[in-house]
């Protein structure tokens, strides 16, 4: 895994965390996941050696 450092409004935050909470998430679980279905959506694909996140 790669450790990335993003600044997000505290509003956001708080509504990703509702989100994770909601899915039994960690807030990184929830955003890669998120990502990576989005990722799947618009038919890019994963780097190789990428795993799906659940």
């Amino acid at each position: 895994m790669t450790q990335i450092s993003i600044s997000l409004p505290e509003g956001l935050v708080g509504m990703i965390d509702e989100m994770a909470d909601a899915e039994n998430r960690n807030r990184s679980n929830f955003i890669a996941t998120v990502l990576e279905n989005l990722s799947s959506e618009r038919g890019v694909k994963a780097a190789e050696g990428s795993k799906k996140f659940g």
